[in-house]
């Protein structure tokens, strides 16, 4: 039994079959008319610009407005000025053919994204690769997504494949996929849960270990692939795929479902976003609203930073969208770890500890006040709150009250419309969460970031694998930190949620909502189980289960008395 990282639910059994991507000729050629191959490189976007228009809107017809939505992100790339400048300027100086250039200049692009610790950001250099194959093909006159695959049933192993790749595959055919590269926040692993394929990425040799037409079983649960199987094995898992799709059929009746417990109380289940392509999964699974919105994947998911215009259209869209539904919009949480080819931030030693989130914005207030103009203007299409992460202390949040205010003046004076809307800030700094009794008198609502909060209490970089044994969010120093905020915002009377890992871990339900946490925000993949498993169980005992685990000093003892009570 061999693991990689799954990605996209679901079981597979069948034959492997291995796919591998054609070599493309970019090598470097000297060329005499410069302008011929400038033109050349035009005519290559304009091809590819309408392959994507018409993927775009295929994709929405067939699999909804979120896949539209990758497309719509590889449209940016394929016509992003500062892209096509360079390649221009490689042409030139070089004198070098157009398909050499374009290989170079995104080779630049990718490498910058595959070198950042955080993981997300790492994937987005297969959305550049994805649309750079397709316009060498499109400058070579071959067909762009061409899979030859055969016609009959397996379960696909690639290097790679791209949002588009996927969307392609015929689903009467492949089963399941199994990559080498990816990880779970790549393009292609939503691609993967929107077509409905198991799918694990990131196994390492997978050409090596998972041989051609050898029967292989897929657990897309645990990442597990077993190679090597009895009678009694296949028929357990068969079993497992049957009643995983009937189960996963069964949610579906919840979605119009209030959350309420067997007792009568209600709570709020909310999705996270990283851009407008993910609401459509969010009403899909029938959220509450939106408790997260990740701007910095607006800025990204390009090569230039976006306008406070493309911001502005951005925002609004997912506010019309949600209709009266609320939105929290948190402020970007970039720099540290999280670089952009762009945004030249000074390199430092701890980069989870230094210049990134609130403390970025103030270093390039160019940025943050173009973003809080463009949530300011967006604030009357809908019901926005907005959010700041990485407060520390109450001087930072007097200075983004004072940001939003001093933007509202400037308005007013313009006549430029806006609506008030709540404030607030991420609890995921043990020095917030110790002040969290004061801050609570400035703003209007918390959420509280677990993984964050996690990975500066234990003062462990949770991208560390070396340090993954430090990832506790079940030890008593995080409950008691989480209990405080809790406390904190019962006292001042104002709401309160938990994003992070934490939110749609079945065991840390009853802690979190038995504590008194308002709302809770996660994957939208993920709120139709935790409704089920709040509609199975009444708040008196999770109110009991928060009151017991505070008195437990160890986290085995905790996990204990959670799985003996809460897992099935």
């Amino acid at each position: 039994m061999i693991k990689g990282i799954p990605v996209s639910e679901g079981y597979a059994i069948g034959s492997v079959y291995q796919w591998h991507e054609t070599t493309l000729d970019t090598s470097k050629k000297k060329i005499s008319n410069l302008k011929a191959e400038i033109d050349f490189l035009h005519e290559t976007i304009e091809k590819t610009k309408a392959q994507l228009d018409v993927l775009m809107k295929k994709s929405k017809d067939i699999y909804g407005e979120e896949t539209s939505k990758i497309f719509e992100a590889h449209l940016l790339i394929v016509q992003d000025p500062e892209m096509i400048k360079n390649i221009e300027t490689k042409i030139n100086e070089e004198s070098c053919n157009m398909l050499y250039a374009l290989k170079t200049v995104t080779d630049d692009y990718i490498h910058v994204f595959e070198n950042l610790d955080d993981d997300y950001l790492k994937e987005r250099a297969l959305d550049i690769i994805d649309v750079r194959n397709r316009m060498i093909r499109n400058a070579l006159n071959l067909s762009p997504d061409e899979m030859v695959l055969p016609k009959k049933e397996m379960i696909l192993v690639a290097y790679e494949l791209t949002p588009s790749q996927i969307a392609s595959l015929d689903l009467n055919y492949v089963k399941g996929f199994i990559t080498e590269t990816g990880g779970k926040t790549s393009h292609s692993a939503i691609m993967s849960k929107l077509v409905g394929l198991p799918a694990i990425m990131g196994f390492d040799n997978a050409f090596k270990i998972l041989k051609q037409n050898k029967e292989i079983i897929m657990d897309a649960f645990t990442g597990e692939i077993i190679i090597d199987y009895n009678s009694e094995t296949y028929h357990t898992y068969l079993y497992k795929r049957d009643q995983y799709l009937s189960y996963k059929d069964s949610l579906k009746r919840l979605i119009k479902e209030p959350t309420r417990s067997q007792d009568g109380k209600t709570y709020i289940l909310s999705g996270q976003i990283g851009s407008s392509k993910d609401v459509s999964q969010v009403i899909e699974n029938g959220a509450d609203g939106i408790g997260l919105f990740r701007t910095e994947f607006l800025f990204i998911n390009r090569l230039t930073p976006p306008s406070e215009e493309d911001q502005f259209i951005e925002y609004k869209s997912i506010l019309e969208m949600m209709k009266d539904k609320p939105v929290v919009i948190r402020t970007i949480d970039l720099g540290g770890d999280k670089q952009t080819p762009y945004l030249h931030i000074k390199s430092d030693l701890n980069p989870s500890l230094g210049i990134r989130a609130i403390r970025l914005s103030i270093y390039h207030q160019d940025v943050i006040y173009k973003q809080l103009r463009a949530l300011i203007r967006a604030s009357i299409y809908g019901n926005l709150s907005v959010m700041f992460p990485m407060v520390a202390s109450l001087e930072d949040i007097m200075m983004v009250k004072q940001w939003i205010t001093d933007i509202k003046v400037e308005f007013d004076a313009l006549g430029i419309p806006y609506k008030n809307f709540p404030i607030g800030i991420m609890i995921e700094i043990p020095s917030a969460a110790l002040m969290a009794d004061e801050f609570a008198k400035h703003v209007d609502f918390f959420s509280i970031g677990t993984n964050d909060l996690i990975q500066y209490t234990f003062a462990a970089d949770r991208t560390s694998e070396d340090l993954d044994y430090l990832y506790r969010p079940f030890s008593p120093a995080i409950l008691r930190l989480i209990h405080m905020a809790v406390k904190a915002a019962k006292d001042n009377h104002i709401h309160i949620s938990v994003c992070g890992e934490m939110a749609s871990d079945q065991l840390a339900l009853p802690l979190l909502l038995g504590m008194g946490v308002d709302e809770l925000s996660m994957s939208p993949s993920q709120i139709l189980k935790s409704k089920d498993f709040v509609l199975n169980h009444h708040h008196s005992v999770f109110e009991y289960a928060a009151d017991y685990v505070m008195k437990l000093t160890t986290e085995k003892e905790i996990l204990k008395f959670l799985k003996d009570n809460f897992q099935k």
